[in-house]
């Protein structure tokens, strides 16, 4: 099969011919059509984000179509449409090979009415943004912040929120406060500090929760007047002293997908419904050739493209 492989860390990866994945009882095998591109990926390649076994297929989330399944499996069959996280074998691959109870690889069926585009563009971000959401405990009236929230974690936490009842804000780079309004943030701004100034001159109320996609923890701990007292800050960046905040009476946590419930084939259903009936949109910005991946990993870690991008296998 055709793959994109890298053999040492920090290396751009190469198209090449490698092996089929040998089926496994407990696996199935999943003939790709959309694999989804996330910042996960080009930290992977250049060795931020733990040690790897060589050759390493590149990516993570994919969609696809079950060719082959294991005798051990009974939950899907060969034919079915699904989508997921195959962390082990990789997602730049025309095949790729998913156990079906490994917690940290989720996979499930797609639903009607979502393409393999959306379901390729979902897991990763989609699960990131779920487990965020009720890790901070987001019901009706909450005030949730999102910092970086016209990203693909960002867009889906906003959408998840509103559907809550919450009352979003987000902070957003210029020129991005439409496009997350227009998915359910009810404010946007372009400044943390000056958030921060307008709370400490007494001219607005603390955030009952925060989510934190972009900031370092330095500037978590400057930032720490936006959260009420008693009040929770998750961070997906892994860069929260939990222990400094707590002292500050909130609760600060360093989010890991792969770690939380929402890691599972119910949560992967859970936001492919919300896909299917409306409530989450997953705006695909641009679909490239699996032979393009190289480039277009480049192109994402340096901030060259707008939007989510899948790489089109078949």
């Amino acid at each position: 099969m055709k793959a994109v492989v890298i053999d040492r860390f920090k290396e751009p990866g190469a198209v090449r011919e490698i092996p089929d994945p040998v089926l496994e009882p407990d696996a199935v095998i999943i003939r790709i059509t959309r694999a989804g591109i996330n910042p996960i990926d080009w930290k992977v390649r250049d060795g931020e984000a733990g040690a790897r076994t060589f050759p390493f297929v590149l990516g993570q989330d994919v969609a696809g179509v079950v060719e082959r399944v294991g005798v051990r499996v009974s939950r899907v069959k060969a034919g079915d449409r699904v989508f997921g996280v195959a962390r082990e074998h990789g997602a730049y691959a025309e095949l790729t090979m998913i156990q079906e109870a490994r917690h940290d690889s989720p996979f499930s069926v797609i639903p009607d009415g979502v393409s393999d585009a959306q379901a390729a563009a979902l897991p990763t971000p989609g699960l990131t943004a779920f487990a965020a959401v009720v890790l901070l405990g987001v019901t009706k009236g909450t005030r949730l912040l999102i910092v970086g929230a016209a990203g693909s974690v960002g867009s889906a936490a906003v959408q998840i929120a509103h559907g809550r009842g919450a009352q979003v804000t987000g902070i957003v780079r210029p020129g991005q406060g439409v496009g997350v309004r227009q998915l359910g943030a009810d404010a946007t701004g372009e400044s943390v500090d000056e958030l921060l100034a307008t709370i400490r001159a007494g001219k607005a109320e603390a955030f009952d929760a925060v989510l934190d996609l972009v900031s370092d923890g330095d500037t978590l701990k400057k930032n720490v007047a936006l959260v009420q007292k008693g009040g929770k800050l998750v961070t997906t960046v892994h860069v929260a002293d939990e222990p400094w905040f707590r002292e500050r009476d909130v609760e600060a946590t360093n989010i890991s997908m792969f770690e939380t419930p929402q890691s599972s084939p119910e949560g992967l259903d859970r936001i492919a419904k919300m896909v299917a009936d409306g409530s989450l949109k997953v705006d695909v910005a641009a679909e490239e050739p699996l032979d393009d991946a190289p480039r277009v990993l480049d192109d994402v870690k340096a901030g060259k493209l707008k939007g989510k991008v899948d790489l089109q296998v078949r």
